[in-house]
């Protein structure tokens, strides 16, 4: 039979280790940091945009002449962040940058 100190130890233990639980943010796209949004500008070719972006998380068939951007991310306090960024081309030049 379990001693009442043996009890004690593990009802601590469990009341520690749900205190304890780990809540990690959750990161989902492109990372868009504002300096690094701001190197985007008319005229530059795309080649140069995946350099400074990377590669865009999507790619529409149907419309070539734009690439859009996605970020999204969850905080452990659960606030969470969406940004959007489409970059239209024209000839494989940039031609507009827009930001939401």
């Amino acid at each position: 039979m379990p001693s009442m100190k043996n009890i004690l130890l593990i009802c601590l233990i469990a009341g520690f280790s749900a205190a304890c639980t780990y809540k990690p943010t959750i990161l989902q796209g492109n990372a868009l940091e504002q300096d690094t949004i701001s190197q985007i500008k008319p005229g530059m070719p795309r080649a140069e945009v995946i350099s400074i972006l990377g590669s865009p998380l999507m790619q529409d068939d149907f419309t070539t002449n734009r690439w859009d951007y996605l970020y999204y991310s969850i905080e452990r306090d659960q606030r969470s962040q969406q940004k959007n960024l489409s970059i239209y081309f024209s000839d494989g030049i940039v031609s507009k940058v827009s930001q939401e």
